[in-house]
């Protein structure tokens, strides 16, 4: 009875080959050899030191979904030097998680037709709007370059030439008597 006592316990801690294969085991063995303290390793894996414990006791009510421990025991096990992909593989089948879906392929059709690059449109339309802009100020430049030309005519000194006072009517006679 014993012996079937004995062999239940190590169900949970599987020995293969002389080597102790629970995964939270490991773990712990590795950081007790390389002499890290729980909260040490917590802090060097932005975790919470209840996570590092629940990894190591293998506590599956305390931890995350499975996914994320999967990224955890990765963590650790590059921390304390221990081969990642290995124990990943050991959790997911002790997870009895399926497979992370994955892509097989891709429909790789092309469109009929294939549209612009939003750089491009944007683009188009400041050109056309600047174009716009320069056909309705185009009246406003052409005056303002023809008030610049110089089209003011250049008066000489001591003349100046006034217009004359009365268009439609003829100079004033003077009054006086030819003498």
């Amino acid at each position: 009875m014993n012996a079937a006592a004995g062999s239940s316990s190590e169900g949970s801690s599987h020995v293969e080959n002389g080597k102790d294969t629970a995964i939270g085991a490991r773990l712990r063995a590795a950081r007790n050899q390389r002499g890290l303290q729980i909260e040490t390793v917590a802090e060097q894996l932005h975790l919470d030191t209840a996570i590092i414990r629940a990894i190591e006791s293998e506590d599956k009510t305390t931890l995350p979904a499975p996914i994320f421990v999967q990224g955890y025991v990765r963590s650790y096990a590059r921390l304390v030097g221990l081969p990642e992909e290995e124990l990943v593989q050991q959790y997911i089948a002790q997870c009895n998680e399926p497979p992370p879906l994955a892509a097989i392929g891709t429909d790789s059709r092309v469109p009929l037709v294939r549209l612009p690059s939003a750089r491009l449109v944007r683009n188009a339309i400041l050109i056309l709007l600047g174009g716009i802009l320069l056909w309705l100020a185009y009246p406003l430049l052409e005056r303002f370059i023809e008030n610049r030309s110089g089209i003011v005519e250049e008066q000489l000194p001591g003349r100046l030439e006034l217009p004359p006072a009365y268009e439609d009517e003829t100079p004033p006679v003077s009054s006086r008597p030819a003498e």
